[in-house]
């Protein structure tokens, strides 16, 4: 049903006005934004792809933690023991210390943040590593 049709004969549609100067900001609006630290240097495309394939490295360890702690559970209940409570144990805290790691790395607008992005990767690497393919 339109929305004209429940209105009566002596109502007439009008479309708001909106002009610019109600959204101009002054000077004492505050916009929100994220809290950045280190200076508002724009980063590089080096930079936000390093992010970008640290970021895609910790969710897959973040649903391969899950998912082990599936795959835990179900032995469990069907009479065997799973993969372990060691290696899940693992899992979650090298997912958390990555998850950290890349969070502060998304929030470091200077060089420190590539580092800290460097450091999720490791931590994420290490653990495929020691857990999986040794």
């Amino acid at each position: 049903m339109r929305a004209s049709a429940d209105r009566g004969v002596g109502e007439a549609a009008t479309q708001p006005r909106i002009t610019t100067e109600d959204h101009r900001i002054t000077t004492g609006d505050t916009v929100p934004t994220l809290p950045v630290e280190g200076g508002g240097r724009p980063v590089g495309a080096g930079g936000r792809a390093l992010r970008g394939v640290a970021g895609a490295l910790v969710a897959g360890l973040l649903v391969l933690t899950v998912a082990l702690a599936g795959v835990q559970l179900w032995g469990l209940t069907r009479g065997g023991i799973g993969p372990g409570w060691v290696m899940l144990s693992g899992h979650v805290l090298a997912a958390v210390a990555a998850l950290l790691l890349q969070s502060a790395a998304d929030r470091v607008r200077r060089p420190a943040g590539g580092w800290y992005a460097l450091g999720a990767m490791a931590v994420v690497l290490t653990t495929l590593s020691y857990w999986w393919w040794s």
